[in-house]
């Protein structure tokens, strides 16, 4: 018996890709002594090892050979280089209900994709009614599942995928499916695997990943960037993804500002983009934006730290009663929190023209919000909280990503929250 469950020896998958489809005749009929494609390789120089009973999770952005690499594992896909061992029965996430013939109902199809899988005859009569319970379609299970909706087509075809008893569980991307309550089913039933099978999981959920997996691998242009501890792989994955893509201040800004006769810390600004929508009279506009917390570096932000919104300021003009605010917004466009120097009730000095003004809004703890992206809009205006003229408003200027400690009930909570409990 191995302790393994895979080994995965210098992997790689190549692709030939040609310009057009005569290409393809071209190349068969000059049998390989003239090249009429081109390489892509989307997995390279693979080498890991899962161990029997591991939860690893595999991250990466769209395109670095995620996918590739699972239909690899299981035997979709034969690797152009390397070597690929696999001791186990696999059951596979991927395209939900992909095998499934949609002239057969339910049951055949369950019947016909445990048999695939290897089941016997005993063993699928002895798993169907669990299978049947857990998709929780009722009387659909005898109608042809080209009857189905989206909804009931691949709740079935999780349910099948998850009661076979398989050796190595692969999902990707498949954590989301069916309504609210059946995707806590779905979560449960993996949490269950994870105590007592292999689990190979993909997915963009980082809380999924912390709170499953035991080890990540971070895969970047089809090669292994990380490989380790989850939480540590994932701060310096999403860090790379926010701050690597994140333009740098330009030299020619004043960097002088200084707080209690110290040099303030510049790094991690981002010059604004043209692109950005916005408006206003540019007496007064935003040359820079950045929010932070210290331990994570700029665009990712963690619930319960510290955080700093900055604002670095040109004025154009003369700007009498300026203020300067924030606010962030979901991915639906709602306006979820902010603040502005008139709310906190600093009084801000008139801006004199082609100075430089540099703020900084400090957040002793970020709130706990929903994981996901969001996006910073910030303004100049000029006047008070009733009368006001916008000088510079920015909509969506950056875009962060917010990693909850605990997931909360609704849009947010705080991060800090305790129960007490005793008998009366």
């Amino acid at each position: 018996m191995t302790k393994f469950a895979v080994r995965a020896c210098n992997l790689g998958k190549c692709y030939q890709i040609y310009k057009k489809p005569s290409d393809r005749l071209k190349q068969s009929l000059w049998r390989g002594k003239k090249c009429f494609y081109k390489e892509f390789w989307a997995v390279r120089n693979l080498s890991f090892e899962i161990a029997k009973g591991e939860t690893v999770g595999i991250i990466g952005a769209n395109g670095s050979g995620k996918s590739t690499l699972l239909q690899m594992i299981c035997g979709i896909l034969n690797p152009s280089t390397g070597s690929l061992e696999i001791d186990g029965r696999i059951a596979a996430l991927l395209e939900l209900g992909a095998g499934f013939n949609p002239e057969f109902t339910g049951r055949e199809n369950v019947l016909m994709n445990a048999a695939i899988m290897g089941l016997s005859r005993s063993e699928i009569k002895e798993r169907y009614n669990d299978i049947a319970a857990f998709a929780d379609i009722g009387h659909f299970i005898d109608r042809p599942v080209k009857t189905y909706s989206s909804g009931m087509y691949v709740r079935l075809a999780f349910a099948t995928a998850v009661n076979v008893s398989p050796d190595i569980l692969v999902v990707d991307e498949a954590l989301a499916v069916g309504d609210a309550r059946f995707q806590q089913k779905c979560m449960a039933k993996i949490k269950a695997f994870c105590q007592s099978g292999t689990v190979i999981l993909v997915s963009h959920d980082m809380v999924a990943m912390l709170e499953l997996c035991s080890r990540v691998i971070w895969i970047e242009s089809g090669e292994i960037r990380m490989d380790g501890v989850p939480k540590f792989v994932i701060e310096k994955y999403l860090q790379y993804m926010y701050e690597g893509m994140a333009a740098t201040i330009s030299p020619d800004l004043d960097t002088s500002a200084s707080t209690n006769s110290d040099r303030y810390d510049m790094s991690g600004f981002q010059m604004i983009d043209k692109t950005i929508r916005q408006f206003g009279d540019k007496r007064a506009t935003i040359r820079a934006l950045r929010i932070c917390s210290p331990e994570s570096g700029n665009g990712v932000i963690y619930s319960g730290k510290s955080c700093e919104i900055g604002v670095i300021v040109n004025s154009n003009d003369t700007v009498s009663r300026p203020i300067v605010g924030f606010f962030v917004k979901d991915r639906l466009g709602r306006e979820i929190m902010g603040d502005s120097t008139l709310l906190l009730k600093q009084d801000i000095p008139p801006f004199s023209k082609d100075k430089n003004y540099l703020f900084s809004f400090e957040i002793a703890q970020w709130p706990n919000l929903q994981e996901g992206d969001y996006a910073l809009c910030v303004a100049i205006a000029d006047g008070t909280q009733e009368d006001h003229v916008q000088c510079h408003f920015l909509h969506d200027a950056l875009i962060f990503r917010s990693i909850p400690v605990r997931t909360p009930a609704g849009i947010f909570s705080v991060s800090d929250s305790r129960i007490t409990f005793r008998e009366i």
